[in-house]
């Protein structure tokens, strides 16, 4: 079976402003009969014509549609009117979820180049930073864990206890992120309005705290945040409904596919061991240059490269799992076929999840090094900036300190806006195997023509993803202190206490980055599919589609 028409669509599609929805290439590659675009001559179709006038009529007129079953949008025969259900798809043949990658051409291969660069030059400062390194001695003694009265010092609890510590915030964090993810299946739209309700209280809260203070400029600030956060979430109120929908949706196949958690969990676990890492070798090229009296010249090179090297590799494995998700889902939104065990809809592709990481691996591996290169160098220049103002502000300077600190504030500002569009621009990459700076053009295109309901959907389900992180992670913190309470072997003093709790509030809330991440790339790249492409919903899953059609009528129209 071949997708050749599907990489025809989706060469036309990046050409056209006018109509991005498909030409026929999806109908054909499942069997069904390929339809001529608009313009083309009309040979073998007696009644196509008719049709067509009639989806130009519903164009004109929206407000008089009637949503049909399985309704085509390219003068597909009429199933409806000929009393017969539209012919089922055959299965499609093995791995043929590559269609999203267009070519298996390598994309940015530069980019891959320069991030495999940084790590190996990164590996020779791992080398040469541990062997420098060298701990200290430790001559203070061991301190009585039984005396509750041991001051700053801190002791290190007993095996047993340590491993409880960590079992009980681990565990804690674990079962609170499941009941939290059952809750965004069941209650999505209850829930959107609860965190919107929780997250004005928080900034409440926070307003009170600093009034209560006497921080009056912080009050001021908290004021303002609250005013306009409490405006645009009461403005977004109608927008409940898609969201619902979507979150709902992702959660779903989130379950379904649990192999998308794995992946962001070994995400998780690589960030972590690499910041160890990073961390070890830091300290010991910092204990190298002090005893080999190097230049400050060198030194501060070597200050910049390793931020560098620690912001990439951040975002590139970060990015790459949103890749790898995103591409599950999409593989799942234009493939996914109804009919499955218990209701489900089945991908007719072996490890799907797998299929994806493949190519984020690989032929989009370039393109997501290309994007993460900017964030890198942004986040780079922020850090120098707030070590100049520091060091400026030590020296006396106080207008070199208010200029650095301006200046990473602006560029603070920038970072963030290019995240976001990355965020974006690689569902672009991982739907269709664009390299960078298409994929990038492709994402402004769509922020002219959705980007408000694309902000909008994102915070209404980013509000409850924060909110679901600031309850897991409070509740670990309170177990934590339960713990240290009531545990023989814990000194019970404020430094044993604000050590554990902070590590139980760290663990939760790593567990639930995980959870949190995967929703999050999973309800982007819906709504890139659905804003993009409504005709291949509408056609693999007619039910889902008229439910956001219904709360959601712009999805009839990709090109408004």
């Amino acid at each position: 079976m071949s997708y050749g028409k599907v990489d025809d669509y989706s060469n036309s599609a990046q050409n056209s402003t006018q109509n991005l929805m498909p030409q026929g290439g999806y109908q054909q590659q499942y069997g069904a009969p390929a339809y001529p675009p608009q313009g083309h001559p009309q040979h073998q179709y007696g009644q196509q014509q008719q049709q067509y006038n009639q989806y130009n009529q519903y164009q004109q007129n929206p407000q008089q549609y009637q949503p049909q079953p399985y309704a085509a949008p390219y003068n597909a025969p009429n199933y409806q009117q000929q009393n017969y259900p539209p012919p089922q798809a055959p299965p499609p043949q093995q791995g043929s979820g590559e269609k999203f990658a267009k070519t298996s051409k390598y994309k940015d291969l530069w980019a891959a180049i320069v991030f495999l660069l940084t790590m190996a030059a990164f590996a020779v400062c791992v080398v040469r930073g541990l062997t420098s390194l060298k701990f200290a001695k430790n001559n203070t003694g061991v301190t009585n864990p039984e005396n509750n009265n041991a001051g700053n010092e801190f002791v290190v609890p007993p095996p047993a206890d340590l491993g409880g510590i960590l079992a009980a915030s681990v565990g804690t964090g674990f079962v609170l992120s499941v009941l939290y993810f059952v809750a965004m299946q069941k209650f999505a739209g209850k829930l959107i309005k609860v965190s919107m309700v929780l997250n004005v209280l928080v900034l409440a809260a926070l307003a009170a705290y600093y009034a209560y203070q006497r921080q009056f400029a912080a009050t001021i600030i908290m004021v303002l945040i609250l005013g306009i956060t409490a405006f645009f979430l009461w403005s977004c109120r109608s927008r409940i409904p898609l969201a619902k929908i979507v979150l709902k949706t992702v959660t779903k196949v989130t379950g379904q596919y649990p192999a998308t958690l794995f992946a962001g969990f070994m995400a998780l676990v690589l960030i972590a061991i690499f910041n160890a890492l990073w961390l070890a070798s830091f300290a010991g090229m910092m204990q190298y240059f002090e005893t080999n009296n190097s230049g400050n010249g060198l030194r501060y090179l070597t200050i910049v490269f390793m931020l560098f090297a620690l912001y990439y590799a951040s975002q590139v494995i970060s990015n790459v799992v949103h890749v790898t998700v995103s591409g599950l889902f999409a593989t799942y939104y234009f493939m996914g076929q109804p009919g499955g065990p218990q209701g489900k809809v089945t991908i007719p592709i072996k490890n799907p999840t797998a299929a994806s990481a493949k190519r984020a691996l690989t032929t989009s591996f370039g393109s997501i090094c290309f994007g993460s290169l900017v964030i890198a160098i942004l986040q780079t220049i922020r850090a120098m900036l707030r070590m100049a103002s520091q060091e400026a502000a030590q020296d006396g300077n106080v207008v070199g300190a208010l200029c650095a600190a301006c200046a990473g504030c602006c560029l603070g500002i920038i970072e963030g806006l290019i995240e976001y569009f990355n965020k974006w621009a690689f569902v672009q990459v991982a739907v269709y195997g664009k390299d960078y700076i298409t994929a990038a053009k492709d994402t402004w295109r769509l922020c002219k023509t959705r980007g408000i309901d694309a902000i909008i959907n994102d915070q209404l389900i980013g509000t409850v993803l924060g909110i679901g992180g600031l309850v897991v992670s409070f509740i670990c913190g309170f177990v934590a202190f339960l713990y240290v309470r009531f545990s023989d072997n814990i000194p019970n003093n404020a430094l044993h206490y604000a050590v554990f709790i902070i590590l139980a509030v760290f663990l939760g809330a790593s567990e639930f980055f995980v959870l949190s991440n995967v929703i999050d790339s999973g309800a982007t790249a819906t709504f890139v599919c659905l804003a993009e492409d409504p005709a291949a919903l509408q056609r693999t899953k007619p039910e889902l589609y008229e439910a956001i059609r219904a709360v959601y009528p712009q999805v009839a129209y990709p090109g408004v």
